[in-house]
C-alpha cells in the first residue's frame, strides 16, 4: 500500500530549512499591471513552464505570474557534481524539464551531511523557482521530496487545473494577482478555494459544471471545448465526468451527443 502524506513541511530529500519548509522572495512591484510577484506556491506542469512568456526576469502564463511552483514528474535522467544536482523531470505534458538543485557536497564536507541525489525512475515533487540560462528554461529547485502516494500525481493534474480557473476568474473579476486568497493548506500546497462548488460533486465534475454552465450559447459547450479548457485533465475523465453529471439531471445534451448545457444556467 502506498505510504499516504510523502511529504513533510520541514524536511524531505533536498531539505530546505525555513518557516513551513518555504522561503518567500522578496518580490518588488513589477511593471506589468503593476502587480506584486506572487506569494504562493503555484501548481504547474512542464509543459506550461516551456511555453510561459517571459519579461525580464518574470515569467507568465496568460496573466498568471510563474514565481514560486511546484510540479510533480518522474526522474528521467540525474547529473552530479560537487555544487550542483541537475534532474529532468518529464510529467507526459511535454518535453522533460531542467531541475537545477544547488548543494554543498565538496569533498571537505562529511557523507553524513551530503545531499544525496533522488535516483531515475523515480516520481517526485518539486518546489522552485523558474529560471532561464541561456535561452534555456528551468527550475531552480528549493526543495525535492520523492512522491509516496500515486494519487499525488493525478491529484496534482487536477489541482493545476482547479487553482489556475480559479486564479484566472479573481483576475477576471479585477483582482490582482497579490491580493489575499482564500485558501486551505493540503500537506504544505495551498489550494485555492472556488465559492462556486456544487455539494455532492468532486473537483473534475465542479469544474466541467461551471464550463458547461457559462457557456451560453444556443448549442452550448461541446465536448471539445471542455477538453481545451481543462488542460490536463484526461479526456476519458471529461466525458466520466459529463456522464455522470447528465446521469443526476445537472446538465442535458442539445443538437447531439457532444454539446450540452446546464438545467440551471
Amino acid at each position: 500500500m502506498w505510504n499516504q502524506g510523502g511529504y513533510s513541511q520541514d524536511q524531505g530529500q533536498g531539505g530546505f530549512s525555513s518557516p513551513g519548509g518555504f522561503g518567500t522572495p522578496q518580490g518588488t512591484q513589477g511593471d506589468r499591471k503593476s502587480r506584486n510577484r506572487a506569494q504562493n506556491i503555484l501548481p504547474c506542469t512542464t509543459a506550461e513552464i516551456l511555453s510561459a512568456s517571459q519579461n525580464d526576469d518574470k515569467f507568465y502564463s496568460g496573466d498568471i505570474e510563474l514565481a514560486q511552483i511546484t510540479i510533480v514528474g518522474l526522474i528521467i535522467a540525474v547529473k552530479e557534481s560537487p555544487t550542483r544536482i541537475d534532474y529532468e523531470v518529464d510529467d507526459m505534458t511535454g518535453p522533460p524539464l531542467e531541475v537545477k538543485q544547488f548543494v554543498d557536497n565538496d569533498e571537505s564536507v562529511p557523507d553524513t551531511e551530503r545531499i544525496a541525489a533522488l535516483r531515475e525512475n523515480t516520481y517526485v515533487r518539486v518546489y522552485g523557482t523558474v529560471r532561464s540560462f541561456g535561452g534555456k528554461r528551468n527550475v531552480t529547485a528549493f526543495k525535492m521530496v520523492p512522491v509516496m502516494d500515486m494519487n499525488e500525481v493525478t491529484y496534482h493534474m487536477l489541482e493545476v487545473t482547479h487553482s489556475h480557473l480559479a486564479l484566472s476568474k479573481q483576475m477576471a473579476n479585477g483582482m490582482s494577482s497579490g491580493a489575499p486568497m482564500n485558501k486551505t493548506t493540503t500537506g504544505d500546497i495551498y489550494q485555492n478555494q472556488d465559492s462556486g462548488m456544487v455539494s455532492g460533486l468532486n473537483q473534475v465534475q465542479n469544474q466541467v459544471h461551471s464550463i458547461i454552465q457559462s457557456n451560453v450559447t444556443e448549442a452550448g459547450a461541446s465536448i471539445e471545448n471542455v477538453c481545451k479548457q481543462l488542460r490536463g485533465v484526461p479526456e476519458r475523465s471529461v466525458r466520466e465526468a459529463i456522464e455522470f453529471l447528465s446521469s443526476e439531471g445537472h446538465i442535458y445534451s442539445t443538437i447531439d451527443e457532444d454539446h450540452y448545457k446546464a438545467t440551471d444556467s
